[in-house]
């Protein structure tokens, strides 16, 4: 495989993840919306879509997803539920998280 392939390759992975946002989006909104009290599923999420926003050069979804998760942590670690202010700001978050990732923004 010479230079230019291995480069069609890589681009056809990177818009084939970005592809793929929305519906990784979706599934943090349902963890969110729909199993409020398995936290943890939703910071594996944010976790994941970080790391992996990350890896195919997606930084500004990676920076909104770990601010998502790292705001959230505290809750789930102490196994306390977000008040009504709290959650608030982590929608907020959530919210910043859909606008990076709709503009695809790196």
């Amino acid at each position: 495989m010479d230079a230019d392939e291995f480069k069609r390759q890589l681009e056809a992975l990177n818009a084939e993840y970005r592809a793929g946002l929305p519906a990784k989006l979706a599934e943090i909104d349902a963890l969110w919306t729909e199993s409020p009290g398995d936290g943890a599923a939703l910071l594996r999420a944010l976790h994941s879509m970080a790391g992996s926003a990350r890896t195919f050069g997606v930084k500004g979804v990676s920076e909104a997803a770990a601010a998502a998760e790292h705001y959230l942590a505290p809750f789930c670690e102490s196994g306390t539920e977000p008040k009504a202010a709290q959650r608030n700001e982590f929608e907020r978050l959530l919210q910043e998280l859909r606008r990076v990732a709709a503009g695809g923004s790196s």
